[in-house]
């Protein structure tokens, strides 16, 4: 079950594949395997020019086995790309310990001046919410962790993270000007709903990102997939 494409072309920056590829294509097999029901992920790199120009397209998409829910199934989107500056999760030694330092003083600040609705940095400045092509990842719910290369041990760049939603009480500041209601503040001031906070309707675990990290030294070393 296709999840995501996108093309060199539209993403500054994006670092080719094996040979050379420039479309970059994520799928999940929509059913869940033993032992710990988990899901199972594949990364295809091709080349587009060779994918454009092939004889024959699918006419419809492949009919979906039978999900037990509906958020497996993910509801088509196109893709309007748009290049944001992200930071690094502040925490143990992602940053200097006296930059963290910093950044905990001023989200104290926030908080006691403006309290529960204040900005903060990890959630209004630092990671956007959402489906994002390189940047930093979020590790809300793990923690920060190291992800080497299986192959060769190089430490893993971030290639691709998948939402579960688009937008959230933590991140107003990411929240585009024209879904939100500026007399309201978190969910409550998105304009369209649900079906604005989570287009792809979609859901990698409570609250978690699928993140996909590949190799810097050979992008044709095997990915790895980490919810955090």
């Amino acid at each position: 079950m296709g999840l995501a494409q996108f093309f060199g072309r539209d993403v500054p920056g994006l670092a080719a594949g094996p040979g050379g590829a420039d479309l970059v294509q994520l799928f999940r097999c929509p059913r869940t395997h033993d032992p710990y029901l988990e899901r199972r992920y594949l990364l295809r790199w091709r080349l587009a020019a060779q994918a454009e120009r092939a004889d024959r397209f699918l006419a419809a998409a492949p009919e979906v086995p039978l999900l037990r829910w509906e958020d497996e199934l993910p509801e088509p989107c196109v893709v309007h790309p748009e290049e944001v500056d992200t930071y690094p999760w502040a925490e143990d030694d992602t940053l200097p310990a006296a930059l963290i330092a910093r950044i905990d003083a001023w989200d104290d600040a926030q908080t006691a001046e403006g309290g529960r609705d204040a900005p903060n940095y990890q959630g209004a400045l630092s990671i956007p919410p959402g489906w994002r092509v390189g940047g930093f990842p979020s590790w809300a719910s793990t923690g920060p962790m190291d992800i080497t290369c299986a192959s060769c041990t190089t430490p893993m760049q971030l290639l691709l993270t998948a939402g579960s939603d688009e937008m959230d009480p933590d991140s107003h500041s990411w929240m585009p000007l024209e879904d939100r209601d500026p007399s309201l503040q978190g969910m409550a001031s998105i304009r369209g709903g649900q079906s604005v906070a989570q287009p792809t309707r979609l859901r990698f675990g409570r609250d978690r990102d699928l993140h996909v990290f590949t190799c810097p030294a050979d992008p044709g070393h095997p990915p790895q997939w980490v919810l955090s």
